[in-house]
């Protein structure tokens, strides 16, 4: 078999650019974890070309850190590959309306580390978005596939539809956000119509007795926002209603259901010494988790097989990797402190701290009692305390960075594979990550 390398790929994707007037990026990022006493590399290939009308984006990063068994590593220098981007965007002339699809990682309307609808871990998956906004008014519609009906280790195929509502006034916006998940692969009425999530899925409920009644059974989760941004600050908040206990106002002598919320807010401050910023977030525990339909993950497991030299293994998924809004799931609570300076367009420093409290999650299974509200109630809880510093040099169309991670985690959190959860163990771990990297344009 003809033995394949990254060399003759990166010689045809350079000649392609130049012939074509293409942009080409290329970087490498190495890094070691003292923990684990390992040294693991990233490289990245972007192919791009940005007009007013059109946008298109091919984008690969191959890795060494054995997170996924790739069967043609050997091909690659013991590297697997994922696809970041892919995906192209086609634009009308006065660019209020916008269509979009393919592989994207999916960014939330807020621009924050704590996003709640889509995750800020911006985790690359198959869409369809079309979207619209002027002076006054925006919305998006969008279809996103989270297991392919090929799919091989989960039987049913779960898409999701993600909406956005919202009005502006000069640098101040408002918006309403709502997601359904379902069991299947695509569903045209949820894409189609501009209806909120609530209604759109009410109307075609199998307790419904009307003609079009379905047997279906989707989660619906909806939320609103508001941002301001100038070139001195901006600030947001965003809440997140998974279910609400409508009961305490109506009905307090009837059973009072969970509040399963999450709420994030954030500040940024510019001046002449640099870009301060604060955020935090929380969400109460058994959000995201499925109830009548599914939960909010890209998977409906925490576990998936495969088989290698006629032996099957069993790997788990980290939550982080699962969850498609807040990064760090139910039962959570994190601040964020940072720092970001930019002197001369040529030198970059970042600094941060992070403090997240985490408490029993299960991303994948309704672990939900009948009543009562829950948020860090566990006896032990995982503190996570994470220092960053990063500094980034640019020469013309070159690009040098350096970094660090420092901190611990105490009472780590451990997957408890008979519950199907995540759960803080007696285990601590000591951060320090290294980090350094280029990158070239062409």
């Amino acid at each position: 078999m003809y033995k394949k390398t990254l060399v003759p790929i990166l010689m045809i994707l350079l000649l392609f650019s130049l012939g074509f007037s293409i942009n080409l990026e290329l970087d490498f990022q190495g890094t070691y974890d003292n923990y684990e006493e390992t040294f693991t590399d990233r490289i990245g290939i972007k192919l791009y070309n940005y007009t007013s009308n059109f946008d298109i984006t091919s984008e690969l990063a191959f890795y060494n850190d054995d997170k996924y068994y790739f069967y043609e590593s050997d091909y690659y220098w013991d590297h697997y590959f994922l696809i970041e981007n892919s995906y192209i965007t086609l634009r009308n002339d006065d660019q209020t309306l916008e269509l979009s699809g393919g592989i994207k990682q999916l960014k939330d309307e807020v621009n924050s580390p704590y996003s709640l609808f889509l995750s800020s871990n911006n985790i690359p998956l198959v869409n369809l978005d079309v979207g619209y906004e002027d002076e006054h008014f925006f919305f998006e519609t969008m279809w996103v596939q989270l297991v392919s009906e090929n799919n091989t280790n989960f039987a049913t195929p779960t898409a999701m539809n993600y909406k956005t509502y919202g009005l502006k006034f000069g640098n101040f916006r408002v918006g309403y956000q709502d997601v359904l998940v379902y069991n299947r692969a695509f569903d045209f009425f949820y894409f189609l119509n501009p209806m909120p999530a609530y209604f759109a899925q009410e109307i075609r409920a199998i307790e419904n007795r009307m003609p079009w009644w379905e047997n279906i059974n989707d989660n619906s989760i909806m939320g609103f926002f508001f941002d301001y941004k100038d070139p001195n600050y901006y600030i947001y908040s965003q809440l997140l209603v998974d279910d609400f206990n409508t009961n305490r106002f109506f009905n307090p002598e009837e059973r009072q259901n969970p509040d399963k919320v999450a709420f994030s807010s954030g500040l940024n401050l510019a001046s002449s010494l640099g870009t301060f910023g604060v955020y935090g977030a929380f969400a109460t525990q058994y959000t995201f988790q499925p109830g009548g339909g599914p939960g909010y993950t890209i998977y409906p497991e925490s576990i998936y097989s495969y088989e290698k030299n006629n032996v099957v293994f069993e790997e788990g998924i980290d939550f982080t990797d699962n969850y498609i809004g807040y990064k760090y799931g139910e039962n959570t609570v994190s601040f964020l402190v940072d720092y970001d300076y930019t002197y001369n367009n040529w030198f970059n420093l970042y600094s941060s701290f992070e403090t997240v409290f985490s408490g029993r999650k299960s991303p994948t299974e309704n672990t939900a009692p009948d009543e009562g509200t829950y948020l860090l109630d566990d006896p032990l809880l995982e503190k996570r305390y994470v220092y960053t510093i990063a500094t980034n040099f640019y020469f013309n169309n070159l690009e040098f960075n350096l970094s660090a991670d420092m901190g611990v985690i105490q009472n780590k959190l451990e997957f408890n594979e008979v519950a199907d959860t995540f759960e803080p163990s007696t285990e601590d771990e000591n951060i320090l990550k290294l980090n350094f990297g280029f990158g070239i344009e062409f």
